[in-house]
């Protein structure tokens, strides 16, 4: 299961609009996403603390592509939702949003009274869903063929890699370890002429009574359950582009390589990879 780590001297491209990146985010969806999560103040459900962290990624991307002269077309955007034996793409697209058309597409902000900081502040690009089974494979099949689409666009090819971020609380209903193995290697092996396409997958988890995981080194990984080792195995080895945020997460002792992977992850958690994942990559020219 240990690969080799990332060649250092790739996943350096700069991201520009001529050189744009893309993130592709697969949500679970599936009837166990109606259990309950501390949310900040809040007690609510998965699929809405999911629904608000897919909408708050959004928020920031677009925020980030702002210049004073306006707004520069930085990334590529697709967000599949998973469950109740369908895959389905949350944004109005069936394959990539920009986020230029994001930006004009803004879903109407609804006011409530909650208390959380600005948890008030909802856009509605993703709705909460959970609803039958856990189609991962399905879902990793259309991740898939949508990284190797962007990856193939001439405008695409020496950009840095897409990042995946799949968020799941369960185990896939319609495949085998070794099914979602070899689907997910396929989506790493996808690639621009900077990198291969990053994988992490998240499992958000109820259970206090099982340590979590986050971006865990081969060593933290031998004392840990089947379903954990799953995850790493379907997950990248983070670029060294990412040590030192990963670094400042998990804190003193913490050595690379790193799995794009978090097992049993809080919110609190799951935001801070997502984090991560999405600010790591700050030189945008």
């Amino acid at each position: 299961m240990y690969r080799n780590p990332i060649c250092a001297d790739m996943y350096s491209q700069e991201i520009t609009r001529r050189h744009r990146s893309a993130f592709i985010i697969a949500i679970d969806q599936s009837t166990s996403m109606q259990e309950v999560v501390q949310f900040g103040q809040l007690v609510i459900s998965k699929a809405e603390a999911v629904a608000y962290t897919a909408n708050t990624l959004i928020t920031e991307l677009i925020d980030r592509c702002r210049r004073t002269n306006g707004l520069r077309n930085y990334y590529d955007v697709a967000i599949l939702g998973y469950g109740n034996n369908t895959v389905t793409p949350l944004l109005e697209s069936e394959g990539f949003v920009s986020v230029e058309k994001l930006a004009r597409t803004l879903a109407k902000i609804e006011c409530n009274d909650d208390t959380t900081e600005n948890y008030e502040l909802r856009h509605k690009w993703v709705k909460p869903k959970a609803e039958g089974d856990t189609p991962m494979y399905e879902a990793m099949l259309k991740v898939r063929d949508l990284a190797q689409e962007w990856c193939a666009f001439e405008q695409n090819k020496d950009s840095f890699p897409p990042i995946v971020i799949n968020i799941t609380d369960g185990e896939a209903s319609d495949c085998d370890d070794n099914d979602l193995h070899d689907i997910c290697e396929q989506i790493r092996r996808t690639a621009t002429s900077d990198g291969n396409t990053l994988l992490l997958n998240i499992h958000i988890s109820t259970d206090s009574r099982v340590p979590s995981i986050i971006f865990p080194s081969g060593d933290e990984l031998i004392s840990a359950g089947h379903y954990a080792h799953l995850l790493a195995g379907c997950s990248s080895i983070m670029p060294a582009a990412f040590n030192n945020a990963i670094g400042e997460l998990k804190g003193a002792g913490a050595t690379p390589p790193y799995y794009g992977m978090g097992y049993n992850a809080t919110i609190v958690e799951l935001l801070s990879i997502i984090n991560i994942g999405s600010r790591s990559i700050t030189n945008m020219g």
